[in-house]
């Protein structure tokens, strides 16, 4: 009796110690569980030095097509002016293909530097040249400044065309000033009349909308 007690004991003990040892392998054979903040780290790292080398390349891309960079746009200089990197944009378009479109402040009409860009003017560099200067869009009226700028092609006539949403400094406050700067192929022109039209208006959309609606007042 002592002796199939003991052997029942043995069986049941080889048992448990071999499910015991079972479970122990399956355990080991499980993958290890991966610190998150690494694996985030390293992914990080990755992409941003696979956005770093996308960018070189695409710089040097440029560089080899004589395109600007815009590094380029933002070492262009007006005298007694200062530029507005906000409102500097690398420009695409006829006629001034691989060009920068560039806007300047007068420092003369600004408080200080940390001011809104009062007496803005726009231009064309090419090859690090002015070689396009925008007629006024605010109608001689001082004081006055870009908020937005988009480059659209408004009348569908395969030209790009130019919408200035601005302010001018009133009296007690500002007050909008926006303009349509129509390219005709060999430049860009403005019409005040038709300008005066958009003062009402707050932002680019609203621009674009009405004179989408008004091509005529502003395209010949």
């Amino acid at each position: 009796m002592i002796m199939r007690a003991k052997f029942i004991f043995l069986f049941v003990f080889s048992i448990l110690a071999a499910a015991c040892s079972s479970a122990g392998i399956d355990t080991a054979n499980r993958p290890a569980q991966s610190n998150s903040n690494v694996s985030a780290e390293q992914a990080f790292s990755n992409n941003s030095q696979k956005a770093e080398a996308e960018a070189n390349a695409a710089r040097s891309a440029a560089l080899a097509a004589g395109e600007p960079t815009l590094a380029q746009c933002y070492a262009s200089k007006v005298a007694g002016k200062v530029l507005v990197r906000e409102q500097t944009f690398l420009f695409d378009h006829k006629p001034y293909e691989k060009s920068c479109f560039v806007t300047f402040a007068n420092p003369n009409e600004m408080v200080d530097k940390k001011d809104v860009p009062r007496g803005s003017t726009f231009h064309i560099f090419t090859n690090g040249e002015d070689v396009f200067e925008f007629p006024d869009p605010f109608g001689g009226q001082t004081a006055c400044w870009v908020e937005a700028l988009s480059f659209d092609d408004l009348n569908n006539d395969g030209q790009t065309d130019v919408i200035m949403a601005g302010r001018c400094l009133g009296a007690k406050d500002s007050y909008p000033t926006n303009a349509i700067f129509a390219n005709v192929g060999k430049g860009f022109s403005t019409n005040e009349e038709a300008n005066a039209e958009l003062d009402e208006l707050e932002n680019i959309q609203q621009i674009r909308d009405f004179v989408k609606r008004n091509l005529k007042r502003f395209f010949n």
